[in-house]
């Protein structure tokens, strides 16, 4: 009897003090929606709590407790917080990221460092807001995220690339973009990796960061890791965006009355000085404007493209093998007609922990983009042809677009009043340009670990990508004068990258004293094809995009193959003590290029780099400011090594005709000069700079850097008289960069309101220090508009300076002796050598196309579960040519004007000191000479991206088998502030200047002009 009373009060107590429990449960979620996994949940005070799972839910079951006791929330890399109990017994939380973490783990190289014990100068991007911008690649999205990195955009055709510069132009011919290293392997382009596949991005600017990569790491090295699978269940994410696009700036155009008025004006005042009537121009009379039009022939080019991008992962794993699988849809309609890009990719990352000390995977990533291409920049001299847009303001709006007939209007009946430029909107309908992209990029890899803190990697990198270009131009328009004869254009391009790394890394502690060694080798090998056909005379007008090549019409067809090979050897040693009070690092690479001769092939580089925490000395310890105070400086030398295969050597070409005995004769002959004693090039790299964290609000970071580039590798110009080969390229010149950069945020949390700002600034001096041969680029016409040589930035303007208009013959007769025959209403140009002339001399350096200041600002804020963030960026202190506002605005042959130059020309003493009169005579002067007066402030600021979005309460979503639901709307480019009157104040890399890279800069040929878009998305997670 006793035990059954014994037992029955033992189970009356448990089940007394189980109904006495409380569950306390919920859902933990990032700002983005997305679960946060292993957060501690716990009662303050106590050792009671547990942890969020793969889903990010929690139970924790406790006691009857008082309502005032408190829920804490914590995980690192975001800020704690705290709650009330009451009488709650469900939390939904959204966890706002830490911007003041000293713990961030960052990927700094073939490993990975705390970022509080890092002694370069590396920016980390978060990956979750590159995905906020409906961009196609992620170095378009890198704009204005980290201090010193400058990403300009080619143009804004769909699929076009980008430009991106970290710490300046440090290279005059050699490559000056930078380094991507996509999970461990090295690569110049990253347009096939999808931002959505991304988990992290660090940015390393100085050569103590970069100096372990070495070759190709002079310009900085941006290191992308994808995501990868997590012990638990399964989870499922969809992202889907939708939007539109529409034109972000246009330039204002005459009509057809004004077009008429100012054709008048100038016919009649050229008219006066010819006697002749045989040579006056004819008048445009009231009975020709009755026939005429009035087009907006750019509106007639323009639509409002669709813009989408469609996600799906599934990710998951156990305690051995972990996964994640991805596949993605990227499609942009442009804002001209017949301009497209798709993009689809697919990503399998998967790795198995075989044994306790033996791991191997693979990251394999797999696309498809398909471009509709179109003219989009320069006058044709690329390959393309002209720019479409171009040709849309040329177009005077008394020509339809279309004839009586419905056809094609080209050449009208009055084409000496009204021009004869190409018809842009028949043009877009004849188009047929396709390209078509394969690439397989990614790796297989194995790490072993034999001993306690002794790893082994192996990494084999593949990058494959087929390139298959089909080109039609078609004959058409007055008199069949377009394309004629027709042609078939074919290209195909083969490349093969293979990477095959080792290295070992150790880890040994003694006392305070923490060493980290790193051990590695690595090849790179680099095979390409290239096959180019064209197929005259082809017989099908609608352009089958088959190519024949059976003898119908003139074949003609190039053959080439090439390839690289890169060896190198590494080391580096890191020195902690005292858990990072005082930290060095030493770097040491050997690599080895085809790419140079034997004598010449092996280049050394090195890099090191010291680091202080003041806020652990004694007089610190203890102060409620500063929670990190760390001083780093850092030195190093890099190469560079990016240039044409074989280019030690000289070449030979066949195809050439010799006369042997009065026969033709085909041959050889050497078509590329070589050069035996080539070198790599350097750069020497100086950093220093300091890191603080204050009050657990603020974080601030500040560089000084300063950069030498020596040896450069330059095309050394040739006389005329020594032949058509192409120049040999050798070492000559330094360039200099130098500049402060600097990135501040703040975080904070009122209630539930939770808000970050977050800004970063840097400044750059680009100067030539030593240049043997000063170079000539930017050819306009036939004269070039930049000059590179020492005492200033390389492609700066050198042109002659407009000192206004003469006002009348008096002004005149007291002035400089003109270029050319002058009269009242022309332009006056600065005599800068006082001799009485204006002759080549006068011409000076006005500036360069390299922004002086560039910043960015974000703000993100929070309210319970609606989010807002403001992304704006911006650059300072450059110059833009305008070749397009010559064109319209020069009245140099019978193109449109702009409508600010028809209502402020110079029609009289007095009117204007800015725009001369209206005269095709009076071009030679005003037009043809190249000053500034087409040269403009290319400065601007503009709101990059703004996102309004709200997450759907976990209490909702239950029922429906979600475990996280986000809706978003955005704009991008919605606001632009700039005194630059052209299309596009960031984007003046035009088809001209492909040969001239940065030395031909900033020259807007009328680029295709940037998209304003709207968005609406959607995050599922389940």
């Amino acid at each position: 009897m006793k035990k059954c009373f014994t037992l029955f009060l033992a189970t009356f107590v448990a089940v007394a003090f189980a109904n006495a429990q409380t569950v306390l449960q919920g859902q933990v979620n990032d700002a983005h929606g997305e679960p946060v996994i292993g957060a501690s949940v716990y009662l303050k005070g106590s050792t009671l709590g547990t942890t969020t799972t793969i889903d990010g839910t929690f139970e924790l079951a406790v006691e009857s407790i008082p309502e005032n006791d408190i829920l804490v929330f914590s995980i690192i890399g975001y800020i704690p917080q705290e709650f009330v109990i009451g009488k709650r017994t469900r939390f939904d939380v959204v966890m706002q990221e830490d911007i003041t973490t000293l713990s961030e783990i960052v990927v700094t190289g073939y490993t990975t460092q705390e970022k509080e014990k890092i002694t370069g100068a590396v920016s980390t991007v978060n990956a979750e807001t590159l995905n906020k911008l409906p961009v196609a690649s992620i170095d378009q999205a890198l704009q204005g995220r980290a201090a010193g990195v400058v990403v300009s955009q080619n143009t804004g055709a769909p699929g076009e690339g980008v430009s991106v510069r970290i710490r300046g132009v440090g290279s005059i011919n050699s490559g000056n973009a930078p380094l991507y290293i996509v999970d461990g392997i090295p690569t110049l382009d990253i347009t096939s990796v999808s931002m959505q596949d991304v988990d992290n991005i660090s940015i390393l600017r100085d050569a103590s960061a970069t100096a372990l990569y070495g070759a190709r790491a002079t310009n900085g090295v941006v290191i992308i890791t994808t995501k990868s699978g997590a012990d638990g269940a399964s989870k499922i994410q969809v992202n889907s965006q939708v939007g539109f696009q529409q034109p972000s700036r246009l330039i204002k155009m005459a009509n057809t009355a004004q077009y008429r008025s100012i054709y008048n004006e100038a016919t009649i005042a050229d008219n006066a000085t010819k006697p002749n009537p045989l040579f006056h121009r004819p008048l445009i009379t009231d009975e020709i404007a009755a026939t005429l039009s009035d087009v907006d022939h750019v509106d007639a080019i323009l639509q409002s493209g669709v813009l989408q991008t469609h996600s799906l992962s599934i990710s998951g794993g156990d305690a051995k093998t972990k996964y994640f699988i991805s596949g993605n849809y990227f499609g942009q309609e442009g804002l001209i007609k017949s301009s497209n890009y798709t993009r689809i990719t697919g990503r399998a990352n998967v790795d198995s922990q075989i044994k306790d000390w033996l791991k191997v995977g693979v990251n394999l990533n797999v696309s498809r983009a398909k471009t509709d291409l179109i003219g989009s920049s320069g006058d044709g001299a690329g390959g393309n042809g002209g720019s479409v847009i171009r040709y849309a303001f040329f177009r005077t709006p008394g020509i339809p677009v279309y004839d009586a007939q419905g056809e094609f209007t080209d050449m009208p009946e009055y084409y000496r009043q009204l021009g004869d430029g190409y018809n842009p909107v028949g043009m877009l309908a004849y188009n047929q340009n396709e390209l078509a992209q394969d690439r397989l990029f990614g790796k297989f890899f194995i790490e072993i670990e034999p001993l306690k803190d002794l790893k082994f990697t192996s990494n084999m990198g593949v990058d494959v990508l087929n390139s298959n270009q089909r080109r039609f131009d078609r004959t058409w328009g007055t008199g069949n004068r377009i394309n004629n004869i027709n042609r078939l254009l074919v290209n195909d391009f083969r490349t093969q990258d293979v990477t095959f790394s080792n290295f070992l890394t150790y880890t040994k502690l003694i006392g305070d004293h923490t060493l980290s060694f790193l051990l590695g080798t690595e090849s790179i090998k680099t095979d390409r094809a290239y096959f180019s056909g064209t197929q005259k005379d082809f017989p099908d007008q609608d352009g089958s995009l088959v190519f024949l090549g059976n003898g119908l019409g003139i074949m003609e067809n190039s053959e080439a193959k090439s390839g690289s090979a890169l060896a190198s050897f590494y080391g580096k040693v890191d020195y902690d003590y005292a858990n990072g009070k005082y930290i060095a690092s030493a770097t040491l690479r050997r690599d080895g290029s085809s790419r140079f001769g034997p004598d010449n092939r092996w280049g050394t580089f090195y890099a090191g780099s010291l680091g202080w925490r003041l806020d652990k000395e004694n007089f610190l310890m203890d102060n409620d400011v500063f929670d990190l105070i760390k001083l780093r400086v850092g030195y190093g030398s890099i190469g560079n090594q990016e240039i044409g295969d074989y280019r030690y050597t000289d070449q030979i070409q066949g195809g050439y005709n010799y006369a042997l005995g009065g026969i033709r004769t085909f041959g050889y002959a050497v078509n590329l000069l070589g050069n035996s004693e080539l070198k790599w090039e350097s750069s020497q790299q100086f950093n220093a700079g300091i890191d603080l964290a204050i009050a657990g609000k603020w974080t601030l970071s500040f560089d000084f850097f300063n950069k030498i580039t020596s040896d450069l590798l330059v095309a050394r110009p040739l006389p005329t008289s020594s032949g058509t080969a192409v120049p040999p390229i050798v070492n000559d010149g330094e360039i200099l960069n130098r500049g402060f950069e600097l990135a501040v945020a703040y975080s904070n949390q009122i209630g539930d309101f939770k808000y970050s700002i977050a800004a970063n600034a840097a400044t750059l001096h680009n100067e030539v220090l030593a240049l043997k041969s000063p170079i000539r680029q930017g050819l306009v016409g036939s004269d070039f508009l930049t000059f590179t040589e020492v005492g200033h930035p390389v492609g700066s303007f050198y042109l002659y300076e407009m000192e206004g208009i003469f006002q009348d013959e008096a002004e005149i007769f007291t002035s400089a002796l003109p270029v050319k025959v002058v009269k009242p209403g022309d332009v006056k140009y600065k005599d800068q050598d006082e001799n009485g002339t204006i002759n080549a001399d006068d011409r000076k350096h006005v500036g360069s196309a390299i922004p002086k200041i560039t910043a960015a600002l974000t703000v993100n804020l929070n309210y319970k579960n609606f989010d807002l963030s403001m992304f704006f960026q911006g650059a300072y202190g450059h110059k833009i040519f305008s070749v397009l506002n010559r064109d319209i605005e020069g009245f140099y042959r019978g193109f449109n004007v702009t409508e600010r130059y028809y209502n402020n020309h110079w029609t009289g003493p007095g009117t204007t000191n800015q725009f001369p009169r209206a005269s095709w005579d009076a071009s030679g002067n005003n037009n043809i000479v190249y000053s500034d007066r087409f040269l403009e402030d290319g400065s601007y600021t503009r709101l990059k991206n703004l996102q309004v979005g709200y997450t759907f309460p976990r209490s909702l979503l239950d029922n429906y088998g979600f475990s996280s639901v986000r809706i978003y709307f955005s704009g991008t480019n919605l606001l632009t502030f700039t005194k630059y009157h052209g299309l596009d104040p960031e984007m003046t890399v035009s088809d001209n200047a492909s040969g001239g890279g940065d030395k031909a800069s900033g020259i807007d040929w009328g680029t295709y002009p940037s998209a304003r878009s709207y968005n609406i998305g959607v995050n599922l997670t389940f």
